[in-house]
């Protein structure tokens, strides 16, 4: 399986409202535009739902996900 297939499968089941922690995807985050204290980025979600970051850009979202060692689900 290539990293793409994991990504499109994880993203159809997140479209069919599939919890991911309980499929023990605990390292998964994915990002939502956000804003905070008037401030547009994007808020970084652990596969459970609860906010756990924010970055005013989206590549400094990526690379906080990425620097703790967790997997960034593309979610449509």
């Amino acid at each position: 399986m290539t990293k793409h297939q994991s990504e499109v499968e994880m993203t159809e089941m997140a479209g069919n409202q599939v919890d991911l922690e309980s499929l023990g995807l605990s390292e998964v985050a994915y990002l939502k535009a956000a804003v905070v204290d008037e401030m547009p980025g994007f808020a970084i979600y652990a596969a459970n739902g609860v906010a756990i970051g924010f970055a005013p850009e989206r590549n400094q979202a990526i690379g906080a996900i990425m620097s703790n060692e967790m997997a960034l689900a593309a979610l449509h």
